[in-house]
């Protein structure tokens, strides 16, 4: 997590079974009961959100994803090297 200064709240309302369950497992990773469920919903809302099909940008963003997109890729230079050699398959037989 950053280390920016906290600013923003979040209450939740739970049950005492939710609660015990919450500060036990905090305790065992010596967390505070905050700490353990901020880790926890962040770690999971950022997995919820890679795991978006469709994301939704203005038209300069769009631009530029097609831009980069139509680009051709860079080839590192072994890459280049190991490509500009015949394969196996093109080889004379021997």
């Amino acid at each position: 997590m950053s280390m920016t200064s906290k600013t923003e709240r979040l209450n939740l309302r739970l049950t005492c079974a939710q609660d015990a369950v919450l500060r036990s497992a905090a305790n065992a990773r010596g967390e505070s009961a905050s700490e353990y469920v901020l880790r926890h919903a962040v770690e999971a809302a950022e997995a919820d959100l890679a795991d978006r099909r469709v994301f939704v940008v203005d038209d300069a963003a769009w631009q530029e994803l097609q831009a980069l997109m139509s680009a051709p890729a860079p080839l590192p230079l072994p890459m280049a090297k190991l490509l500009a050699n015949p394969t196996v398959l093109e080889r004379p037989a021997t």
